[in-house]
């Protein structure tokens, strides 16, 4: 699915195909909200959930600029292998 079909859903369709097969690699705390970063598909989706009143205000695909906040938090599911060959390494699903 490509960001421009993912931004046309609902915020309720959003929220069950992320709930379904949405990978969460991380969330962190700020101001009154949870933000939450998936993995789905080949989009990193943010979900910005009020903390008081537990509601999805909203969904959107990442940005690079978006990523910042999240870097020293974000750890690879332990469904990804890595193997090592010459200088790179190379993810294996």
């Amino acid at each position: 699915m490509g960001q421009t079909s993912f931004n046309n859903l609902s915020i309720q369709d959003k929220v069950l195909l992320i709930e379904d097969i949405g990978i969460e690699l991380c969330s962190i705390e700020f101001y009154d909200h949870r933000i939450f970063l998936y993995a789905f598909d080949t989009l990193l989706i943010e979900i910005y959930k009020n903390i008081e009143t537990k509601k999805v205000e909203s969904i959107t695909v990442a940005s690079f600029g978006d990523l910042d906040k999240f870097t020293s938090r974000i750890t690879l599911p332990h469904s990804l292998r890595t193997k090592q060959s010459g200088n790179s390494i190379d993810l294996i699903y």
